[in-house]
């Protein structure tokens, strides 16, 4: 039964299992690379986060301790230590004494700077004065909370804390960061000692560490978090240990920070989540590409079947000739009969050679494989070009594509002002404007848009960009991001195209003015002689005659008008206007319609490419006023302000919806659109508020020599 079916539908069914087993195969392998690498990636960046993290908080250490120097350098405390020493202080030399307490927000202590010195010193909690012996006279709360009794024990500290040292020590539960300095007199004897005290918290933390990083101070034995950047994701008392399923961490060790008998880690956590999403979703976006390769191949596959069965027996004598010279394979003789059978055993030979190497082939493949994801990523990012603004407008990130049309390395960009640098000068204006309303959230109307950048050697380059606002985790836009490509080529392709096809279009009109204009003129000029001749005569065919004449001038006028409508304009620079005028006569003439045209002030324009569009855009939005609208009266109108050129046709109509309304704009609307992107125009067509439809086309007049068209045009 098997033979009397189709070949067409026997590779067919082969196709669908060597598909559904090559996916079984290639699709576990995959998925482990695929992981491996993020899991590589992610090691990667939380032990680079772990020793910045460490870094930060050892040059926070640092200035801490460089604050005490700083205090105990200040003249005012060696003053008041060389007032008091020899004085309250002499009498109390065991300590007995209570200790004098100073709050910031009440009193300064003399031996402490200003509060406008102060500010400019790292946090402290706690300011503790003591004498040569150790003793503490006087502490100065920048917190509400009474320091432990404990580090007011001159044992204690003294025992803890060095000169020109900081440590971790932790009292009571709690983990502080004390740093001491002494306070030496001019013979070089003991003074006083200076210890400044901070709590490490949450808020520590905070300001000792980068805002993207997750950090936690964990004791070490109990594996607790005594202390994190993020409490609402980390609190405290938490066992490292529970945070497994949700994050990965890496710790530093603090021993060199802290007491003999203090274990601490500073670690790094960072969520699992985002990566095993990415992860899905590259190994989704793979798995979509391979079905839909596989369905094209299927597809392809059943066209040229056909084909396939005719060549069917010179495929088979192809395939034993491969196996016994390539694979050294010796086939089978067959007998005569189908030909499907035939090559199905020959193939079914060489599956079984090529079995028995399977578990080699796989391993190659699994290279294979790694080295195709890397070149697949390469070839991604290299595709076009990726652009991310911050929000003033500096480069943040550009990959090589960028690079390459911008003509500078990457380091040479990042940081840089797009506009400043990138943008040409007459346009930069404009161009910073469109970024300032795609912050705003209007990528309806700027998430497609065109300009010119400026590469390193001063040539401009077209680039179309697709543009969408960058947020943070909180929804707030923190800067744009824009996929370019390179059109220079294709819209310098675009304009000749379109100055061919008006240069084409004036030749016929000149013909038709030329040549046919002047044979109907004589043909008229002839049959007015031929009529008053059989007039004079008295012949009956006169009456035919002047009718003949009749239709050979009207033949005359439509053949003019179409001429004119072919090439309407002078290249000259006042052609526009001149056309615009003629344009509203046309339609008075021809429609019976009130038209008018307006223009207060004399519009140069010096580029007849310009020149050309715009009448053509104000030609199709009469027409489409005229065919769709039935209005009463329509308005033409031409002004200038500066580099702007600016027509505007307006009707009272029945009107059309909104362009950003219409989910397919008609023909004449697209065509407006794209002879307005031609020449780096702006057409806006929108329903007015009194009734019609109001069609604005803005173009920025760069004053183009005439000649320049042409030598683009003849290049």
């Amino acid at each position: 039964m098997f033979k009397n079916i189709s070949l067409t539908l026997k590779m067919l069914l082969v196709t669908i299992v060597v598909g559904l087993a090559t996916w079984s195969i290639l699709d576990p392998i995959q998925s482990n690379t695929i992981e491996r690498a993020f899991q590589q990636q992610i090691s990667e960046k939380i032990r680079e986060d772990a020793d910045e993290s460490l870094m930060l908080f050892d040059r926070y250490v640092q200035i801490f301790r460089q604050n005490v120097r700083l205090i105990v350098l200040q003249k005012q405390l060696s003053d008041y230590v060389q007032s008091v020493k020899d004085v309250s202080w002499a009498t109390d030399r065991d300590g007995s004494s209570l200790i004098k307490f100073h709050t910031h927000y009440i009193e300064s202590p003399e031996w402490m700077p200003e509060a406008s010195v102060l500010r400019s010193f790292s946090h402290f909690h706690y300011a503790i004065l003591t004498d040569d012996k150790g003793i503490v006279h006087e502490v100065y709360k920048n917190y509400s909370e009474t320091p432990p009794s404990a580090l007011l024990r001159p044992e204690f500290l003294f025992k803890q804390v060095q000169n020109r040292q900081s440590i971790l020590l932790k009292v009571d539960g709690v983990l502080y960061l004390v740093a001491g300095e002494h306070l030496y007199g001019p013979d070089g004897s003991l003074m006083a000692s200076l210890i400044l005290v901070n709590l490490i918290d949450d808020e520590f933390v905070v300001s000792s560490q980068e805002k993207d990083h997750i950090v936690a101070f964990i004791e070490g034995s109990s594996r607790k978090i005594l202390a994190s950047n993020r409490s609402g994701l980390l609190p405290h008392g938490t066992i490292t240990e529970s945070l497994r399923d949700d994050y990965l961490y890496w710790g530093k060790s603090l021993s060199n920070h802290g007491s003999s008998d203090l274990k601490l880690e500073l670690v790094t956590f960072v969520p699992k989540g985002p990566h095993e999403q990415l992860s899905g979703l590259v190994l989704m976006q793979e798995r979509r590409n391979r079905i839909i390769t596989a369905l094209l191949l299927i597809l392809s596959f059943s066209f040229i079947m056909a084909w396939i069965t005719r060549r069917i027996k010179s495929l088979t004598d192809k395939v034993v000739v491969f196996s016994k010279q390539s694979l050294n394979i010796q086939q089978k003789t067959f007998q005569e009969g189908d030909e499907v059978r035939v090559l199905g055993e020959c193939f079914r030979n060489l599956t079984g050679e090529i079995a028995a190497s399977h578990e080699s082939l796989r391993k190659q493949a699994e290279s294979l494989q790694k080295e195709r994801d890397m070149a697949q990523n390469y070839l991604d990012i290299a595709g076009a070009i990726i652009l991310t603004l911050s929000a003033e407008g500096r480069v943040t990130l550009i990959n090589r594509k960028g690079c390459s049309l911008l003509g500078y390395p990457e380091d040479e960009i990042i940081g840089k002002d797009w506009f400043g640098c990138f943008i040409p000068e007459n346009i930069r204006y404009d161009v910073r404007a469109v970024f300032g309303k795609i912050l705003a959230g209007d990528t309806k109307s700027y998430g497609y848009y065109e300009c010119n950048v400026l590469n390193s050697s001063g040539d401009e380059r077209l680039v179309a960009w697709h543009n969408t606002q960058l947020k943070d985790e909180k929804g707030w836009v923190i800067g744009v991001l824009s996929s370019g490509e390179d059109i220079t080529e294709r819209k310098t392709l675009e304009r000749l195209l379109i100055e061919t096809e008006e240069r084409e279009r004036r030749r016929i009109g000149q013909d038709l003015h030329d040549g046919l204009g002047q044979l109907l003129t004589g043909i008229a000029f002839k049959v007015r002689g031929l009529g008053r001749k059989l007039e004079k005569n008295d012949f009956h065919d006169s009456e035919d005659a002047a009718e003949i004449s009749v239709l050979v001038d009207e033949a005359k006028k439509q053949a003019s008008r179409i001429s004119k409508g072919l090439y309407p304009i002078e290249v000259d620079r006042e052609g526009l206007t001149t056309a615009l005028r003629e344009l509203a006569f046309y339609i008075k003439k021809t429609y019976g319609i009130s038209s008018e045209f307006l223009c207060n002030y004399p519009v140069y324009i010096t580029n007849k490419t310009a020149v050309l569009q715009l009448y053509r855009i104000a030609q199709e939005a009469v027409t489409n006023a005229v065919k769709h609208g039935k209005p009463e009266r329509i308005e033409i109108s031409l002004s200038q302000e500066k580099d702007k050129i600016a027509i505007v046709i307006r009707d009272n109509g029945t009107g059309i919806p909104d362009v950003s309304e219409q989910m397919n704009p008609g023909m004449g609307l697209k065509i407006m659109s794209y002879r307005a992107s031609l020449i780096n125009a702006t057409l806006d067509v929108r329903r007015d508020e009194s009734g019609g439809t109001v069609v604005t086309c803005v173009f920025s007049d760069t004053h183009e020599a005439l000649s320049g068209d042409e030598t683009s045009l003849h290049r």
